[in-house]
């Protein structure tokens, strides 16, 4: 079984919770840095630790392999999981939105009361209070960065699960788990 990879992974659902609730940028960045941190050590741990059982470990090459050779099925996990880890524990790099208060351009549509013509009026409207943390560039750009690190989330469920259901099926008998 995946269950240390697993329980990783239920730290990073702790560590999104704390995402969402903090409101100070910089304890925000702090939070922002572990959870990358976590979200990358599932795969290490499924490597690493579940993956000391060779049968496991046959697993976990395949699936490995099928996320290279499908790099675009899997952007998620390289071009999020894998580059904005990097990015922070390497270089201290964070591809987020710099300030606590993130100016957001909207139209907005009125009707005069009179004639009931709409016009469009062009207006920016600043978000604060941790309510938008928008992904600079590359992966999910413009997307908040708690809604991708949500993505990534699901991602390691889906393949955590899948790595299991194949390990069940490879078992010749249930007394080999």
């Amino acid at each position: 079984m995946t269950r240390t990879a697993r329980e990783v992974l239920a730290d990073c659902e702790i560590a999104l919770e704390m995402l969402e609730a903090e409101q100070d940028l910089g304890r925000w960045r702090v939070h922002w840095a572990g959870a990358l941190a976590l979200v990358r050590a599932v795969g290490h741990v499924l490597q690493k630790v579940d993956g000391a059982d060779p049968r496991m470990r046959r697993q976990i090459d395949i699936a490995y392999r099928r996320w290279k050779s499908q790099k675009v099925s899997n952007a998620i996990f390289w071009e999020f999981i894998e580059e904005e880890r990097n990015n922070i524990l390497k270089e201290y790099r964070f591809n987020l939105h710099p300030l606590d208060h993130v100016d957001v351009a909207v139209m907005m549509t009125v009707r005069h009361p009179q004639s009931g013509e709409l016009s469009q009026i062009p207006q920016v409207v600043p978000i604060g209070e941790n309510i938008y943390r928008p992904v600079l560039d590359g992966y999910s750009e413009g997307n908040d960065a708690r809604d991708v690190y949500r993505e990534a989330l699901d991602w390691w469920n889906a393949e955590l699960t899948a790595i299991e259901l194949a390990l069940s099926k490879s078992s010749p008998t249930a007394a080999d788990s």
